[in-house]
């Protein structure tokens, strides 16, 4: 979840796979963000957020509304 949840991408937040780098660290990139598929089918339920992985701020990449 971001500030812009809600209003401009999917009230339960979007999605981000990471994978480890070499090093074990990870490479954000918030353009390959994408909404889960419970916003496209009703058949799926989408879990919540954990509050440590929200931020405070928007992010104005990847899949939006």
């Amino acid at each position: 979840m971001d500030a812009t949840t809600g209003t401009e991408s999917y009230g339960a937040g979007r999605y981000l796979d990471l994978e480890p780098e070499a090093d074990g660290s990870y490479a954000l990139d918030f353009n390959l963000a994408y909404h889960p598929l419970c916003v496209y089918d009703p058949k799926y339920s989408c879990p919540l957020t954990p509050a440590e992985n929200r931020l405070p701020i928007r992010i104005e990449a990847g899949e939006r509304l």
